[in-house]
């Protein structure tokens, strides 16, 4: 029986008695499954419905499918918020959005199911745009996280050959039930799912592409002109999708005024509308700081992260984009995952991290007092990744 990831005992046996009985019915027919025609591919779906850097991970699978199958269309099935990010992207014809995903914390579980069963008819070819006939469903299907819900919605739309994780469960629908192996960082897992087609094992991460026209349009849009200064330019990233990962404000706050005293650098901050309401002011008014938070569509975030030296930030989806972006990163990093498994995918990486004992928890909110995995990485620590990043990065461009 597989090691199902969920906490809740329940939940394992029941998924459990599902996959027990699934298995018994399904056995038998597993002799008349179609063997996979690499010639015959045509359409490709890949799923990913979790947070932005998941996606972003996701991308060295995403081009070396399309390097094995160039004659292949590739589908991404993402949430809409994600789904922008992929506007420009040359390997994927068509990012089919869903505005409730699994991990969306305002939909409630009626929406996400009415929701499902409208990707169901979509990914059937009944509302996809070009309107195909329910007979061109899709050659290949791959669930990049090992969810059993993505794997019921490859069956229930008639997705020819399936592949995936069966770790949480339905790993018996699946044509191709791929050892699940948990030590490995989530870049190379994803590759690890093609390792049937004989991909090449190219795992570099490239940046996201977008037209000259479409800066232009960001910066008149953002009403500034992008930043020009003789400084090293830092963008700053204070959000998080789950309170357990931020590091406090109140310590941003007293770095950027310590950056701002020492004029080392230019300071860039990103991030959405909602993550500025939940901060105070910082209570700097200065020439070397640019607040763009509110003021950049996910879609354009690469555009302002490559006139940008360094990321410094919490462990989210920005620090993903910033990686590919081929920015020096420094992520303050909570216990609430194992960061062997998820780290932005870049050499040009500093982890600040305090260990304790409870990681990983896999919780949203620490129950701990004073949050100290986060929480005892001092102000200090942060100004000295950064003083020696800048001093690389000087000696860099000095040779």
């Amino acid at each position: 029986m597989p090691r199902y990831p969920f906490k809740n005992p329940w939940k394992r046996w029941l998924i459990g008695c599902f996959d027990a009985v699934g298995r018994a019915l399904f056995l038998p027919l597993r002799s008349l499954r179609k063997p996979l025609d690499l010639a015959a591919i045509r359409r490709i779906l890949v799923i990913r419905l979790d947070h932005i850097g998941d996606v972003v991970m996701a991308r060295p699978a995403i081009r070396a499918l399309h390097k094995k199958f160039p004659h292949a269309t590739i589908d991404l099935l993402v949430t809409e918020d994600i789904a922008p990010l992929f506007e420009s992207s040359k390997e994927i014809r068509t990012v089919i959005a869903t505005k409730h995903g699994w991990f969306n914390r305002s939909a409630s579980f009626v929406q996400k199911w009415c929701e499902f069963w409208r990707l169901v008819s979509t990914l059937r070819g009944q509302t996809v745009n070009e309107c195909l006939s329910p007979k061109d469903t899709y050659d290949i299907g791959i669930d990049l996280r090992g969810d059993i819900r993505n794997i019921l919605l490859m069956s229930l739309a008639g997705v020819k050959y399936t592949i995936g994780y069966g770790i949480a469960g339905g790993g018996f629908l699946l044509n191709e039930e791929i050892p699940h192996n948990a030590i490995l960082h989530q870049v190379r897992l994803n590759l690890g799912l093609l390792n049937s087609f004989h991909v090449a094992q190219d795992n570099k991460l490239l940046p996201f592409e977008y037209s000259p026209e479409r800066a232009k349009e960001f910066w008149k849009k953002t009403e500034i002109l992008p930043p020009t200064t003789l400084l090293p330019r830092v963008a700053i990233h204070m959000g998080s999708g789950y309170p357990s990962k931020r590091w406090p404000f109140e310590n941003f706050r007293t770095f950027i005024h310590q950056i701002d005293r020492e004029a080392i650098a230019q300071i860039v901050l990103v991030g959405t509308k909602s993550e500025k309401d939940l901060t105070p002011d910082l209570k700097l008014n200065s020439e070397r700081l640019i607040d763009l938070r509110g003021k950049t569509a996910l879609q354009d975030l690469p555009i302002l992260l490559d006139v940008c030296d360094v990321f410094i930030g919490n462990d989210s989806g920005p620090a993903h984009i910033a990686a590919a972006q081929g920015l020096e990163i420094i992520l303050l990093v909570s216990g609430t995952n194992d960061i062997r498994l998820w780290y932005p995918w870049t050499e040009r990486l500093s982890l600040l991290q305090h260990e304790v004992p409870c990681s990983p928890c896999g919780l949203e909110t620490c129950p701990v007092e004073d949050h100290p995995c986060v929480e005892q990485i001092t102000v200090d620590q942060v100004l000295n990744a950064l003083r020696s990043v800048l001093s690389r990065l000087q000696k860099r461009s000095e040779s």
